[in-house]
């Protein structure tokens, strides 16, 4: 992963500077699907049970964002995901289901490029995260309690790399690669 972002960052810092797409006082919304950071392998670890079903979403990310000078824009972030396992052990059911929601203000630097629709960008969130899990079970004197997780911190943070390429003055797609609630994401972008 660092190879990736490292080589994404020197790609971007080789254009030379001229015109460019992010702009003070536009607005820019992200919507967008990314990869998770494993929950996925977390719970396969019980595919070894009978029936096991596996099931996910997200994390989903919608962002907004406001120019405040012509490279450098502010603004809030939300990621959702939530992921589950169903299974058979001794004849009992069990579920789980682990979801991560996180609300963060972000900061980014928009690189100057010479192709006007091409907007390249680096930068870091800070916020609050929450976990739930849900345990499940018919087996007789269950207690989820005793499945208890320590989560720690509410602290979210989130640092990353990406690029939006604007099809119209309104509308675009955008990717950012990084570390947060999602270690890639991709989707569209709208600019008012």
């Amino acid at each position: 992963m660092k190879r990736i972002i490292t080589i994404a960052l020197l790609s971007i810092f080789t254009f030379s500077a001229n015109a460019q797409f992010f702009e003070k006082d536009i607005n820019y919304v992200n919507a967008g699907y990314g990869l998770g950071i494993g929950y996925g392998r977390l719970l396969n670890a019980y595919q070894a049970y009978e029936g096991y079903k596996f099931s996910g979403f997200g994390p989903v990310a919608i962002s907004y964002e406001r120019g405040i000078t012509d490279n450098i824009g502010l603004g809030v972030s939300i990621g959702y995901s939530s992921y589950g396992g169903r299974w058979l052990q001794t004849g009992y059911d069990y579920k789980y289901r682990w979801t991560t929601l996180s609300i963060m203000a972000r900061g980014a630097y928009h690189f100057n490029v010479r192709n006007r629709q091409f907007d390249p960008y680096a930068g870091v969130g800070i916020g609050f995260l929450k976990y739930s899990y849900k345990w499940e079970s018919n087996e007789p004197g269950f207690n989820e309690a005793a499945y208890n997780v320590d989560f720690g911190t509410p602290l979210a943070y989130q640092i990353f790399v990406g690029a939006r390429y604007m099809f119209s003055d309104n509308f675009g797609a955008y990717a950012e690669l990084g570390y947060g609630l999602s270690v890639a994401n991709a989707g569209i972008t709208l600019a008012f």
